[in-house]
């Protein structure tokens, strides 16, 4: 019933980590990864994004459409340093703070002692956490949104994104307004919905969360399973309870490694 939940994602993180470190490199288009034939690119600048390149598209295909653009092959130890310092100063706002990503994270406002009944209060904590970052980690820029849940969190930080045309780049989805928020988005943007399973919901007929909506629950459980589709349904429905959760238990440790050529 509150907008307790806030959504940090920084801005093109790791290019612009490398054009704050290279000037030679502002206002150009940068595309971190992708530098080998194999390659995939981990992130491009809003001036490379111009041209149609974005994350976890191949380099090979990226260099079609952004051939002057600057290639770099990434230094994660700056992009883990900027990170802490982001963070650290989350934390400073509430001790419940669940980081995604070296990018991005979930804090628990409410758990902060925060006036979470309070909008104007909010978007002010946005303003003052938006100017922190800034200047603790030396002009990056990060966009910042506000909801009920963390998914509205999350809808509502890529509404702040820069193309989408919000020049504070700070939303805040008010408690009551959820449902019609989330209808027109694509069926995508609803979480645990990857690839595969927006290719079954278009045969399906339903492209928009809206749609999802309308949808009878009976079917959706046949199409996807009980747990997906019940959990897609609630979704659909702006119900997410899912709580932001400080510390996690690796389940699991992956490494993986691209070859040049077919072997």
């Amino acid at each position: 019933s509150t907008a307790s939940i806030l959504h940090l994602d920084m801005d093109a993180f790791f290019a612009s980590v490398e054009q704050r470190d290279k000037p030679s490199l502002v206002g150009k288009a940068v595309i971190v990864g992708g530098v080998g034939g194999r390659g995939v690119v981990a992130t491009a600048s809003y001036e490379a994004r111009k041209f149609g390149v974005h994350s976890a598209m191949a380099g090979s295909q990226a260099r079609r459409l952004a051939p002057n653009a600057a290639f770099l092959s990434g230094r994660f130890e700056a992009y883990r340093e900027s990170s802490k310092v982001v963070m650290a100063t989350l934390r400073e706002l509430s001790p419940l703070v669940e980081p995604l990503s070296l990018d991005e994270a979930f804090v628990d406002l409410e758990a902060g002692d925060i006036d979470v009944e309070n909008l104007d209060a909010l978007q002010q904590v946005a303003v003052e956490l938006r100017a922190r970052v800034a200047e603790r980690t030396e002009g990056l820029s990060c966009s910042v949104g506000i909801g009920s849940s963390k998914f509205m969190a999350k809808v509502a930080s890529e509404m702040a994104k820069p193309q989408r045309g919000h020049t504070d780049q700070i939303a805040l989805i008010a408690p009551g307004t959820e449902a019609d928020t989330i209808a027109p988005l694509p069926a995508r943007a609803i979480p645990g919905v990857g690839p595969v399973t927006a290719e079954r919901l278009e045969k399906l007929g339903l492209r928009t969360i809206a749609d999802v909506r309308a949808a009878r629950e009976s079917e959706l459980v046949h199409e996807l399973g009980h747990a997906s589709g019940a959990s897609l349904v609630a979704l659909s429905r702006a119900r997410d309870d899912r709580p932001v959760v400080a510390s996690r238990i690796a389940k699991s440790i992956s490494v993986e490694d691209t070859f040049e050529h077919d072997l």
